[in-house]
């Protein structure tokens, strides 16, 4: 299965948005199967962005016990609609995608806006 970084920042933000900060089932999201929500929400726990445990006997159903203070950290880059926009469109023209560079492109989208606005932010 491919990895979707839409379904990744969707997953994410659903998690975030979820009463309490502990043992909150893994969403459904519309548009998404339960397989790629699991998957996805796999990649996410392997990645060190959110913190969990099963719950099943068989392993398969997961429970979110938080996202990670680097998960929190992650999410904070890529929330905003257009540096996400912005984000997915110089993946697609790279050709490529990772955890990182997306995280790379969405700061340095970041970073653009804040100077933009008068802020200088040091190398």
């Amino acid at each position: 299965m491919k990895r979707d970084p839409d379904l990744i920042r969707d997953l994410m933000l659903s998690l975030e948005a979820a009463d309490g900060a502990e043992l909150l089932h893994v969403p459904r999201l519309p548009g998404y199967s339960r397989h790629q929500i699991d998957h996805h929400f796999r990649l996410l726990l392997e990645a060190g962005l959110v913190s969990a445990g099963h719950v099943s006997s068989d392993g398969r159903r997961w429970v979110a016990v938080r996202l990670t203070w680097p998960g929190h950290d992650y999410l904070d880059t890529i929330r905003d609609r257009q540096v996400w926009k912005h984000t997915k469109i110089a993946m697609k023209k790279a050709g490529f995608w990772s955890l990182d560079t997306m995280g790379a492109i969405a700061r340095a989208l970041m970073i653009a806006r804040l100077e933009s606005l008068g802020i200088e932010v040091g190398a």
